[in-house]
């Protein structure tokens, strides 16, 4: 089977035409020569010896120009499938970017933190109303009663943070914001673990009060819920401590980084005081009674 013929193969044929013509015009002058050479033959063989590498040259540099020209020709269709699988990649890595927002904003919805106290189950909601006057900071959700909220439980954005259920009902639930005047939280440092209260005064930076060591605090520290008023649960982050305007400690709110959409709710039961039963106060009264009267006696026995 005889293979294809490159673009080459007429001006090589053409070369070998000249040097046939011009070794047959050689052997017909020394075909009635003598042994040695004549002097025409080795004229002839001056003249025709650089005629040929003249002619060879730009036959060279014209079969150099078809191979470039034919690689050019590759290298253009090459070039025209690989931006079309340009194309197709930057639309993969658009979709695969979106797929990627959305599963990372997912798992920090769902996920959970072993190191805290924090319920594993979550109650996913979305925030439908928001409510910022000079007087209130807080949020309305759409879930209630029905889904599983207390009063009470925290409420969590992907980013810290944003408060506790203070109203509810079969199917949405008010949410009083960290920032609102009538918010008092107990935090704590989580780089020293020293602990405050975080006062809402309506601003978007809250204050942090009842400082017991000053030097336990510093610029830049991570502040969480420290769950001592068996309240909230512990380590919920709240955000970053940074200096007043009047050189007191604040807190930047990590939940404000964003808009809040949405939320989840962390159904987490208060740890309340035991309370002690008139049965209890009963007994203790009547064992302190004994005790008493025993103590009589002794002094009394001779």
């Amino acid at each position: 089977m005889r293979g294809r013929e490159g673009p080459n193969s007429g001006i090589t044929r053409l070369a070998l035409f000249i040097a046939l013509a011009i070794s047959c015009l050689l052997i017909s002058f020394q075909r009635n020569s003598e042994r040695h050479t004549s002097d025409l033959g080795i004229a002839a063989q001056e003249v025709a010896s650089p005629l040929a590498n003249i002619l060879a040259v730009p036959l060279r540099h014209f079969e150099g120009f078809l191979s470039s020209f034919t690689e050019r020709r590759r290298v253009f269709d090459d070039n025209i499938a690989l931006r079309e699988e340009v194309a197709i990649l930057r639309e993969r890595q658009a979709r695969y970017d979106n797929l990627a927002n959305k599963v990372a904003r997912y798992e920090a919805i769902l996920g959970v933190d072993t190191e805290t106290d924090i319920p594993l189950r979550k109650i996913a909601a979305r925030a439908i109303g928001e409510t910022d006057g000079p007087f209130l900071r807080s949020l309305l959700l759409n879930v209630g009663s029905r889904d599983g909220v207390m009063m009470g439980n925290p409420v969590m954005s992907t980013e810290g943070f944003i408060g506790h259920v203070i109203n509810l009902g079969p199917n949405t639930a008010r949410v009083l914001r960290v920032s609102d005047l009538n918010s008092r939280i107990a935090v704590a440092s989580a780089k020293s673990g020293a602990p405050a209260i975080l006062a809402g005064d309506n601003t978007p930076l809250p204050k942090l009060s009842f400082i017991n060591q000053p030097d336990d605090w510093g610029i830049g520290d991570r502040v969480i819920t420290s769950g001592d008023d068996g309240f909230l649960p512990r380590g919920l982050n709240v955000g970053q401590v940074v200096k007043g305007k009047a050189g007191d400690l604040r807190v930047r709110l990590s939940s404000q980084t964003s808009p809040v959409d949405w939320v989840w709710v962390s159904p987490y039961k208060r740890i309340l005081a035991p309370v002690e039963t008139l049965e209890e106060n009963n007994q203790s009264a009547t064992a302190q009674d004994d005790e008493g009267t025993q103590v009589i006696e002794a002094s009394n026995a001779p």
